[in-house]
């Protein structure tokens, strides 16, 4: 009979040993939109920056 468990944080199902990443790629996520996003000044309209930003780990991982 298989054995394995599942993460207490996200339902995810793992196997025997094996260690969830929900809350190092929930992270990632967040420094990358951090990175990606900023408030205007004068307005508080959230703002898109694409033009300073290089290619991180966590777009690379999504666009595999």
């Amino acid at each position: 009979m298989a054995r394995y468990a599942t993460c207490s944080r996200c339902g995810c199902s793992l196997d025997f040993g094996e260690v969830c990443d929900c809350v190092q790629e929930r992270e990632e996520r967040q420094n990358y939109f951090q990175k990606l996003t900023e408030v205007e000044k004068h307005t508080g309209q959230l703002k898109f920056n694409f033009l300073d930003m290089e290619v991180s780990a966590y777009e690379r991982k999504i666009a595999i």
